[in-house]
C-alpha cells in the first residue's frame, strides 16, 4: 500500500510538532513548512527525520492526504489557499487528537492554569502504572520524549485548552476530545481576544461539564474566594470529587497540606476523605505545581492505581520545561523561565518564587499573551506582581491584529496600568532588548532571583542575562 503523506503549515509549534513526530511513528510520510525554525524544536524534528522548509511554498506540497493547519496560520496563508483550491483533505490539529489518540477512557484536563503540568504528571504515572496510556501533552516534559503518542492502552490523557479549534472553527480544542473524565483546575476569565465576555467564558466550561457522562467523572478544584467552579459543576451528571488545601476539603475529597518548602525541593501530606492518604516529595517549585500535583494523584488514586506507584511517580516527575524552570545559577543569583502570560498565573508564579527564597529580591521581566493585553484586562493587573520588587515590561511582540477585535495596550501602556495597580513595586519599560539585560545584570545581587513571565522566547534575552553575569560561575 501507498504511504499516506501528511503535510503541517505551522510544524514548529509544540503541539502541532509533537503530532508531527507521531504521525511518523505511526508509518505515515510526514512534511512540514513554517515562518521559522528554531531550536529545540527544529533538533527535535530533525532527530526524527522530518522533512521541513522555512517560508510558504505550495509548489513543494504536492498533494498529501490530509493537510493540517496550525492556529495562528492565517486564512491568506499561501500553502492553505492551494490546499482550499485543489480541494485537499484540510484538518486541524485537535481533530488529529480526536482521531489517533483519544481512546474509551478519556482524561481532559481543563482550566485557565495547571493543564499542561498535570496532564504530563498523570502521563508519567501511567506509564509507570504500566496502562500504556496515549496521550496530547501541550509543552515539553522532561519524563517524556514526545507531546503526542497514540499506544494500545485504554486510556488517554490529553491537555484540554479551551482556545479556539482552528481560523475557520470556533469550537474550543477540549470539546472535541470526547471526554469521560475531568480535571478541572480553574475558571478565570482568559484570551479576552477570543471571549470578549466572561459569560462566553463561562458557557464553553458549562458545555464541556455537560459532556461527562454519568458513569464518568469529574475532579475539580476548591479553592477560597473561586465559587465559580462550585456553581459549575452542580451541572454534572456524573460524580465529582473536590482537591484543593486540607483546611478546604476537610472531609470530603483529596486535601494537600505542605510540610516543607525548601531550595529544590517541597513535601506535603494528601489526605482522602480526612484521612491520611501518603506523603509525597517533589522538585516541583510552588505551591501552584503541589495543588497541580493533588490533582493528578486524585484522578489516579479515584481509579485505583496503587498508592506506591503515585508515589514514585511524584519523586520522579520532573515537570514541564518553562514552568517555573531553573535555567541558571549565577553567583547564587537564579535565573527562572516561566511560561506565566496572564495576570493570575504571573502572579501564582511570583508567590511560589517568593515562598522558595523569601530574602531574595525578584526582579520579574513580564510579556502577556494577546488577550491580556486588551483595554479589557485592565481589571486583572490589581496587585498582582506585589511580590516582585522590580517589573519590568519588555517591547512586546508582534501580534497579528484584526480590526474587529479590541484595542491592545502597547508596552508603555503596559507598564502605566501596571504601575498605577502595584504601588509596591518598582514597574519600568524598556523598550531597548540590550538596556533591559544590562539594566538586570547591574541591579542583581547574590541571592536574587530573576523571572521571565510570558509565553514567547524574550528574543534570547534570558541566556544574554546568563552569559553577562558571569559565565565563569555558571553552576547549570
Amino acid at each position: 500500500m501507498k504511504q499516506k503523506h501528511i503535510h503541517f503549515i505551522g510544524i514548529c509549534g509544540v503541539g502541532m510538532g509533537a503530532i508531527a513526530v507521531m504521525m511518523k511513528k505511526m508509518g505515515w510520510r510526514v512534511t512540514g513548512s513554517d515562518k521559522g525554525f528554531f531550536s529545540p524544536m527544529s533538533d527535535f524534528l530533525k532527530n526524527h527525520q522530518i522533512d521541513f522548509y522555512p517560508g510558504w511554498h505550495p509548489e513543494k506540497i504536492k498533494h498529501p492526504n490530509i493537510i493540517v493547519v496550525g492556529n495562528f496560520i492565517s486564512l491568506k496563508n499561501p500553502e492553505y489557499l492551494f490546499a482550499k483550491e485543489k480541494n485537499l483533505t484540510i484538518k486541524s490539529y485537535p481533530e488529529l487528537v480526536s482521531e489517533y489518540i483519544i481512546k474509551k477512557n478519556s482524561i481532559v484536563v481543563a482550566g485557565t492554569y495547571g493543564k499542561t503540568t498535570i496532564a504530563a504528571f498523570l502521563t508519567h504515572l501511567f506509564k509507570n502504572a504500566n496502562l500504556e496510556p496515549s496521550w496530547f501533552v501541550g509543552g515539553l516534559a522532561k519524563n517524556l520524549k514526545s507531546g503526542a503518542e497514540n499506544n494500545q492502552g485504554d486510556w488517554s490523557i490529553v491537555e484540554g485548552d479551551e482556545y479556539t479549534t482552528a481560523r475557520w472553527d470556533t469550537r474550543p480544542k477540549f470539546l472535541l476530545y470526547k471526554p469521560t473524565h475531568l480535571i478541572l483546575t480553574s475558571v478565570i476569565w482568559d484570551h479576552l481576544d477570543v471571549f470578549p465576555t466572561e459569560k462566553k467564558y463561562d458557557g464553553v466550561f458549562k458545555k464541556l461539564i455537560k459532556l461527562i457522562p454519568k458513569n464518568g467523572q469529574i475532579i475539580a478544584a476548591k479553592r477560597k474566594g473561586e465559587q465559580k467552579i462550585n456553581k459549575l459543576v452542580k451541572l454534572s451528571k456524573a460524580e465529582v470529587i473536590r482537591y484543593g488545601k486540607k483546611d478546604l476539603i476537610g472531609k470530603n475529597g483529596y486535601g494537600y497540606e505542605i510540610n516543607k518548602f525548601g531550595d529544590l525541593v517541597s513535601k506535603f501530606i494528601v489526605y482522602y476523605n480526612g484521612k491520611i492518604l501518603n506523603k509525597f516529595t517533589t522538585s516541583l517549585l510552588g505551591e501552584h505545581l503541589v495543588e497541580n500535583l493533588c490533582a493528578g494523584i486524585a484522578m489516579a488514586h479515584s481509579i485505583g492505581i496503587d498508592l506506591k506507584i503515585i508515589q514514585k511517580a511524584v519523586a520522579s516527575f520532573q515537570g514541564v520545561k518553562r514552568r517555573l524552570e531553573i535555567k541558571k545559577e549565577v553567583n547564587k543569583i537564579k535565573i527562572i523561565d516561566d511560561i506565566a502570560h496572564s495576570p493570575s498565573k504571573a502572579q501564582a508564579s511570583l508567590m511560589a518564587v517568593k515562598i522558595h527564597f523569601p530574602q531574595a529580591k525578584i526582579f520579574a521581566v513580564y510579556e502577556p499573551n494577546v488577550g491580556n493585553r486588551t483595554i479589557s484586562s485592565q481589571k486583572f493587573y490589581s496587585r498582582v506582581f506585589n511580590q516582585a520588587d522590580y517589573l519590568i515590561i519588555p517591547r512586546l511582540s508582534k501580534t497579528k491584529t484584526d480590526a474587529r477585535q479590541e484595542k491592545r495596550m502597547d508596552g508603555q501602556e503596559l507598564a502605566n496600568i501596571i504601575k498605577q495597580k502595584n504601588k509596591e513595586t518598582k514597574v519600568l519599560y524598556l523598550e531597548n532588548d540590550d538596556k533591559l539585560v544590562d539594566f538586570l545584570i547591574n541591579e542583581v545581587k547574590p541571592k536574587d532571583v530573576i523571572i521571565f513571565l510570558g509565553s514567547h522566547g524574550f528574543r534570547g534575552m534570558i541566556e544574554q542575562t546568563g552569559t553577562n553575569l558571569n559565565p565563569a560561575l555558571s553552576k547549570i
